[in-house]
């Protein structure tokens, strides 16, 4: 999802502090943190914010268990709960049938996000709405995916921008023309703007199984689930954007490594030049949960040491604040790059050579030079 001011409008005109110490609660206590929660709020508003940052339903498990002060918007988290119940099990159903496809094909393949890491996660599949079912694949093996997907009535969405997609973000999208679930289809894991992950043939070579309908489903590991969480937290962050989701995300996958997985951590993030992003990351899950959590999250040096944990919270969860005074996006790139002349030219250039691309065709569309179809998948 792409923000956008008008997304933040029913925000705006409110400072946010009191309903960002109530949702800092609010999570704190989804991962059985001791965490008072605060009444002095405006329950519209903390709702607005929890939804922005796509963890409407971890302010309480059920309607009834919120504080009599943030009663008012039980009917607004009931509603999110069933909506979300209703898409998540698509999307679960639709997962299942596309690992069943790529098995059938003998296409080595997994999948990230989604309702079935949020069982992994968090013990339910319905924590987050998600209409995406993400699958990531070889590069050489994309083409033959692509067909699969086709066959079996998926069809390829924007594929005027079919080209783009797939040259500077690594993916193409799938829907069915009846609707349901997105399933996108990944050959890269990447972001202009942010340090990308340089051997995507590791993800698949350390896939898991995980039990699904009966059979199994390859999803990637423990240690590359941080990453992947690593790069929502960048990628928002980079753009403004809230991400209070991701962030979560991070500290349970976090949370979920064994001791030997945390102790290779690390040195998987170096090999994929990820180092400074799953720092930067790891120290915004400290910001979030400073004083709240039992233990430290953080991994490596801070990127962006100067950000004090409180402005760097402030801009993880409430990006919309006119008063946050932002690094600039190429200071941020050079910090993400490990301060590495060759790194960051070559992440600049792809930034601004998709950002070009996507400019120019997006101007063919509205000039009528290239018309908005369905159609074949690059």
């Amino acid at each position: 999802m792409t923000f956008t001011a008008a997304h933040f409008a029913a925000v705006r005109g409110h400072d946010c502090l009191s309903e960002a110490e109530a949702l800092r609660a609010a999570l704190a206590r989804a991962f059985g943190d001791a965490a008072p929660l605060p009444g002095r709020v405006l329950p519209q508003v903390l709702f607005d914010m929890a939804r922005l940052n796509k963890v409407g339903l971890f302010l309480a498990p059920r309607p009834a268990d919120l504080p009599p002060a943030w009663a008012a918007i039980a009917p607004q988290i009931e509603s999110m709960r069933l909506h979300t119940a209703a898409r998540n099990g698509h999307s679960l159903r639709v997962s299942g049938e596309v690992a069943r496809l790529m098995q059938a094909a003998g296409i080595a393949h997994v999948q990230f996000k989604g309702p079935l890491q949020q069982i992994a996660l968090y013990g339910g599949p319905c924590w987050k709405p998600t209409g995406d079912v993400d699958l990531l694949v070889a590069e050489a093996d994309l083409p033959r995916a692509g067909a699969v997907l086709r066959e079996a009535g998926f069809v390829p969405q924007e594929a005027e921008l079919a080209d783009w997609w797939t040259k500077h973000l690594g993916e193409q999208h799938y829907r069915r023309p009846t609707g349901g679930p997105v399933v996108d289809l990944h050959h890269r894991l990447q972001q202009p703007g942010a340090p990308r992950p340089r051997r995507t043939a590791d993800f698949l070579a350390r896939a898991t199984l995980m039990p699904h309908e009966g059979g199994t489903v390859p999803m990637i590991s423990g240690p590359d689930r941080c990453l992947v969480a690593a790069i929502g937290v960048v990628k928002a962050f980079v753009a403004h954007e809230p991400c209070a989701g991701h962030l979560c995300d991070l500290r349970a996958s976090l949370d979920h490594l064994s001791a030997a997985e945390a102790a290779m951590l690390p040195g998987i993030a170096a090999e994929q030049g990820l180092s400074e992003t799953l720092a930067l990351a790891s120290w915004g899950v400290d910001a979030l949960f400073d004083g709240l959590a039992p233990r430290r999250h953080a991994t490596g040096a801070h990127p962006l040491a100067n950000l004090s944990p409180a402005i760097l919270r402030r801009m993880l969860i409430a990006p919309w604040d006119p008063a946050l005074d932002w690094p600039r996006r190429s200071r941020i790139l050079w910090a993400l790059s490990g301060r590495q002349p060759a790194r960051y030219l070559r992440e600049e250039l792809a930034a601004k050579s998709s950002e070009i691309h996507r400019i120019w065709l997006k101007g063919l569309i509205r000039s009528g030079l290239l018309s908005r179809r369905e159609g074949t998948a690059a």
